[in-house]
């Protein structure tokens, strides 16, 4: 955040350091200072890692950087959010299924992006949520074409990511879910030539009333 706003001043004051110096004799420096600044301080490189600085449990962060960074390697068009301070996650679900499923999604997204002919047809959003001491994990992604198979079918056993966007991490993710029916929601589909998946981690608070 801080990187950004320092980046909004400094183009301001080396826009005025530029008028100022057009006709001295500082002009090449002033010239080569700004191509450093173009070339080093780009938009991209700001929104690599946009808002993991606001995730304070080290696994989230973790598995949410080397995805962005696996992403922006391989130039697929994507986006990160997460807009709250994220300090404590439920803890109801082991945090390692939690990362588990997050790391399935987003190679499932990798994955179908690499279908694309051209990479800036694909397109991956992710964001992390989290309200009254839920946790929230939504992720979509662009598809090559609109398919008719249900989530039912791509979630069973003998389907690889290889022929479809999904399968056996579907059925992984499934087999997760299945060990917190009373505190994890999961919801995944095909709309509109993308691909989406939501989870959710009820609040502590909640699975303890229902005990």
């Amino acid at each position: 955040d801080e990187l950004r706003n320092f980046k909004h001043d400094y183009q301001d004051i080396l826009n005025g350091l530029r008028i100022s110096a057009e006709e001295g004799n500082i002009k090449a420096v002033v010239q080569q200072l700004a191509k450093y600044t173009d070339s080093q301080v780009d938009d991209k490189s700001l929104r690599k890692y946009q808002d993991v600085n606001h995730i304070h449990v080290d696994e989230l962060k973790s598995i949410a950087i080397t995805k962005l960074a696996k992403l922006y390697n391989e130039q697929f068009p994507y986006s990160f959010g997460c807009n709250v301070e994220i300090y404590r996650i439920p803890q109801s679900v082991n945090i390692l299924d939690i990362v588990r499923i997050i790391g399935i999604t987003f190679n499932n997204a990798i994955e179908e992006s690499r279908k694309f002919s051209d990479k800036s047809n694909a397109k991956v959003d992710a964001m992390y949520y989290q309200e009254d001491g839920n946790f929230e994990f939504k992720i979509r992604n662009k598809i090559v074409n609109d398919t008719e198979l249900s989530t039912d079918i791509l979630s069973k056993e003998g389907y690889s990511t290889k022929k479809n966007h999904a399968g056996i991490g579907l059925a992984n993710i499934k087999r997760i879910e299945s060990k917190y029916e009373e505190c994890m929601l999961i919801n995944y589909g095909f709309e509109d030539g993308w691909f989406t998946f939501d989870l959710e981690i009820m609040p502590d608070n909640e699975n303890m009333e229902e005990e």
